[in-house]
């Protein structure tokens, strides 16, 4: 449901075949960044040709770095085989959450689930969910409502407006037949502590003092949901500061999601919103402070490295609730920064640690 904005070509055509995805890769996709670089894609950069090598070789727009976590995501599974990937499983990933004492979404142990229209009838308008406790595959939750500290920043019919905090872990390079020497410690900053404890219980507290100090936020950004929306897939996306909470400007990533050959004319190819206020009530949403951001970033931290501190990468939902305060929804390896702030020189040699460990 992607398409390079302005084409209205869903990119999932041409991965039907290694063919095509070659023939994207050496042939459509240079001509795509020079249209870019000429289009002025680039923005900051001073001349045509260094513009083209920036969209061709350093690609910062959103769409790109999503598929370098992801192939980054895929070769590292393929390579380790690490389970902390089968927390990729929703119902999995909230049972061991609660077993950790990490917060999450609560959900309903009913086993099953009927839900009727309120005037259909001969057997129309009537579903059944058999629930995940039971052996169905529905998790059925009860429905959660924003925390007054955001809510008043939305629209009243706005969706759960979650905060994807995403989270790197240079854990995973420990142990890698090819890494290169002291790779871990250099992307750290940190030397890997060790020990000469013997019993069980002084090894267990070591090992997630270990993984604690490899993982680092990357980035914050506020989902704020549009008017009417089910979820905040339909969001502005607003970058918010790490260190003090402080939300930033906001834009979105809709560009890429238009399809069909009526969008080649009206879509933009670069997005140049810039949002200060939340487009459907007039809400000032930048500059608002979010007292609540370093319980964010802990919740987020404390479950990479204490579920899956072997995973690269992790885009976490995090939600600030009225009832239930905040809660992780769930963690999404294949993940995207979702147009935050990333401080690139450190992700880049992060990429570039495990890549060449894993090659």
């Amino acid at each position: 449901n992607v398409a390079i904005p302005g084409t209205g070509v869903p990119l999932s055509l041409f991965s039907r075949s290694s063919v095509a995805t070659l023939g994207v890769i050496v042939i459509i996709y240079p001509i795509v960044a020079l249209l870019g670089a000429i289009r002025g894609a680039a923005g900051s950069e001073p001349s045509l040709g260094k513009s083209f090598a920036s969209l061709l070789l350093r690609p910062t727009d959103w769409f790109s770095l999503w598929r370098l976590n992801c192939r980054l995501a895929a070769l590292h599974f393929l390579r380790t085989k690490d389970k902390g990937y089968l927390l990729e499983d929703k119902w999995r990933f909230l049972q061991r959450a609660k077993e950790e004492g990490i917060p999450v979404t609560p959900w309903l142990d009913d086993a099953m689930m009927v839900v009727k229209h309120k005037n259909e009838e001969g057997g129309l308008g009537f579903y059944r969910y058999k629930n995940v406790t039971a052996g169905g595959n529905w998790i059925i939750q009860p429905s959660l409502r924003n925390h007054s500290t955001i809510r008043k920043l939305l629209p009243t019919n706005a969706p759960l407006s979650t905060f994807r905090v995403l989270t790197a872990s240079t854990h995973g390079l420990e142990g890698l037949p090819r890494r290169r020497s002291g790779t871990s410690n250099a992307t750290t900053g940190k030397e890997q502590v060790g020990g000469g404890r013997t019993n069980n219980e002084s090894k267990a507290k070591q090992r997630k003092k270990n993984t604690s100090s490899t993982v680092k936020t990357l980035t914050v950004v506020w989902r704020a949901g549009r008017s009417g929306a089910a979820t905040d897939h339909n969001s502005v996306l607003f970058d918010v500061q790490q260190d003090s909470g402080k939300i930033l400007r906001g834009t979105t990533n809709q560009h890429w999601y238009q399809l069909g050959g009526s969008k080649i004319l009206t879509t933009s190819w670069t997005q140049d919103l810039r949002y200060l206020h939340h487009p459907d009530t007039g809400v000032a949403v930048t500059g608002k402070v979010l007292p609540e951001i370093k319980k964010i970033l802990d919740v987020a931290e404390r479950a990479h490295s204490e579920l899956v501190p072997g995973v690269p990468l992790v885009g976490w939902d995090v939600a600030m609730t009225e009832k239930h305060g905040i809660l992780l929804l769930e963690g999404n390896f294949s993940c995207n920064f979702f147009m935050g702030t990333v401080d690139y020189d450190w992700y880049y040699k992060f990429c570039d640690d495990f890549y060449r460990a894993l090659w």
